[in-house]
């Protein structure tokens, strides 16, 4: 019996019916991801201490060897070199899916399962993927889908590397006109300038207020203030959080919260290669902040950047609490 659906069951949240997750594992729209899979009537209602974001612990809960880190994944934020340093740097085994198909093997300490998208998720869950305790890292910009993955006896630890939001979008733009490897892949985007771009009245060419939308699982309408109080709950009581302005102090913490110990050895030289690697790095033209580009971009994220605002200070207030010598030891579960 998978315990996770059995508590869902239990707990009766309205949580989306596992038809309802499961019908994209054959269906046409699993493979586009776009905002058309996610219409609907899910009568999920999103609550910080009801399932399935109770499955993440507070920060400030004691470290067992049992939990399971869960990256929430925010696009163009560090989000590759970030895993790479999991697995490189700290030698944390990750859930990714690095070849086709998935194969629930182990490809160089990565798990190649996929939990990127809805689809996946839903494979992971039925195939057990905490409970067998074969990651420690979990990966998704799918945060209320993918807490499903967690349970009872494995609780998550979350973790958010965020960077300022217009920088984020500006990346994106570049980033989705040009990558024709990802799923969400817009040639369209390389015809238009990026003034057209933040100023389209087209809902389903740009996508405002990631972040937002994404940690309250509001992904059309207008967020509400209910919507960005659980985006703010959730940074200041769920997760640690990273800034890629302070990319090696947030690794740096990171490391320090979760017992690693790696820090002094190798941790920080092999953290300082990436950072100047940059993985997945996407050259493109730079907006200042007095540019029409930058400002028309930040009108319309205007919720993002008041959350990321937000984060900043309970980041400054993140490096104090663990400036008071936190001791911890983290029971790697493959130990290489």
């Amino acid at each position: 019996v998978n315990r996770t659906r059995t508590q869902a069951s239990k707990m009766n949240n309205g949580w989306i019916p596992n038809k309802d997750i499961d019908k994209y594992s054959s269906s046409k729209q699993a493979k586009k991801e776009n905002l058309d899979q996610l219409k609907g009537d899910y009568r999920y209602r999103p609550l910080l201490d009801s399932y399935p974001l109770s499955l993440l612990k507070n920060l400030t809960e004691p470290l067992e060897d049992t939990d399971l880190i869960f990256q929430f994944h925010i696009p163009k934020a560090a989000g590759t070199s970030t895993k790479a340093i999991f697995t490189e740097c700290f030698h944390l085994t990750r859930a990714d899916q690095i070849a086709m198909p998935e194969s629930y093997k182990y490809i160089n300490h990565v798990f190649n399962v996929d939990t990127s998208t809805i689809a996946g998720i839903s494979r992971a869950q039925d195939f057990g993927l905490a409970e067998k305790n074969l990651v420690d890292v979990v990966t998704s910009s799918y945060l209320h889908e993918g807490c499903t993955l967690l349970t009872e006896q494995n609780k998550g630890r979350l973790f958010v590397m965020m960077r300022h939001p217009v920088e984020t979008a500006i990346s994106l733009f570049y980033y989705l006109g040009n990558a024709k490897w990802e799923r969400m892949y817009r040639p369209e985007l390389k015809n238009m300038t990026l003034y057209e771009y933040a100023t389209a009245t087209n809902e389903g060419l740009r996508i405002d207020n990631w972040m937002t939308r994404y940690l309250s699982r509001k992904f059309q309408g207008p967020l509400q203030e209910t919507d960005i109080q659980l985006a703010k709950d959730i940074i200041s009581q769920k997760a640690l959080l990273g800034l890629t302005e302070d990319f090696e102090e947030s690794m740096r913490r990171f490391d320090l919260f979760h017992g690693l110990g790696t820090w002094s050895s190798e941790g920080m030289n092999c953290v300082n290669k990436h950072i100047q690697e940059k993985s997945n790095l996407n050259d493109h033209h730079l907006f200042g902040n007095e540019t029409k580009e930058w400002n028309a971009i930040a009108v319309a994220n205007a919720i993002d950047i008041e959350i990321f605002q937000f984060a900043q200070t309970i980041y400054a207030q993140q490096g104090e609490w663990l400036s008071k010598n936190i001791s911890r030891g983290w029971k790697f579960r493959q130990l290489w």
